[in-house]
């Protein structure tokens, strides 16, 4: 059995590895052609966009009917639902979600080959109970997990102290081992000081527990929630695509300064004890 040291070590270890090929994915073809992609669906004012999420948060790509067909020859269904936006010359243009959208490839498809990935993606299969275990001790502690609908890179989210309320979102349709990535993600977000959160209530324990306060950035946050969630997933036999979401958050070496590796290797550990017997 490694004593806590040898385990200290070998998860920084493991840490500077996922780090290394987090800085490396940047430059491959696959980044590269993941953000050209999605830098094609710009042709909207910041405007329009926030009038479409408003209309519906779980829109993934959107565009017009010419666009559709012009650009990817994809044509709207019939049964689809229009999203209103403002016009350059004229008062409104009709905007449609790729997935009211047809083509030879499924939508599904169709952005997986574009993207060259499938977000949240995780491989490996766990027991349902690992899951089911995570989530009843999360709510013994007094946070309520939901299922709903998110758009296609949402995977999930934890609300923070300006909610009032204390719930972390998994997508509906995920499969478990997604689920559970996920929720470790957003537990070490709530663990490690990011959503503001003091302190948590268990309902067999007189005191509550202390939350940490950082103030850290973004990026940092999560970098840190998701090598968490790596760290955890890797020692149940899971294989996620956490090189490739860490991408997208480190720029450059400075980055990586806030993060605090002490900090996530123990509420890694912590984490894991909650629901891992």
């Amino acid at each position: 059995m490694l004593t806590l040291t040898e385990n200290f070590i070998e998860d920084k270890f493991t840490i500077d590895e996922l780090l290394k090929r987090s800085w490396s994915f940047r430059n491959s073809d696959e980044f590269i052609k993941f953000f050209d992609f999605i830098a094609r669906f710009n042709h909207y004012s910041r405007y329009n966009t926030m009038l479409v999420y408003i209309q519906n948060p779980a829109v993934t790509f959107f565009g017009g009917v010419s666009y559709w067909k012009k650009n990817f020859g994809r044509t709207i269904k019939e049964e689809a639902r229009p999203y209103i936006i403002l016009a350059p010359m004229g008062p409104v243009l009709l905007v449609y979600d790729v997935f009211d959208t047809e083509g030879k490839e499924t939508p599904e498809q169709f952005l997986e080959r574009n993207l060259g990935r499938k977000p949240n993606n995780v491989k490996g299969r766990i027991n349902a109970r690992v899951l089911a275990n995570a989530i009843t001790e999360a709510e013994n502690w007094g946070i309520k997990i939901k299922y709903k609908p998110l758009s296609y890179f949402n995977g999930g989210y934890v609300t923070t102290i300006f909610s009032n309320r204390l719930e972390i979102c998994l997508k509906e349709g995920a499969s478990i081992e997604e689920s559970l990535a996920v929720l470790i993600h957003e537990l070490a977000h709530l663990y490690l000081g990011h959503t503001g959160h003091q302190e948590l209530f268990y309902k067999e324990k007189d005191k509550p527990a202390k939350l940490l306060q950082r103030k850290i950035s973004r990026s940092a946050e999560e970098l840190e929630a998701e090598t968490i969630s790596y760290l955890i997933c890797k020692k149940l036999g899971l294989q996620s695509s956490s090189a490739e979401y860490i991408a997208g958050y480190i720029t450059c070496e400075t980055d990586l300064i806030e993060f605090s590796y002490e900090t996530v290797i123990k509420i890694a550990d912590k984490i894991e004890k909650l629901f891992v017997k």
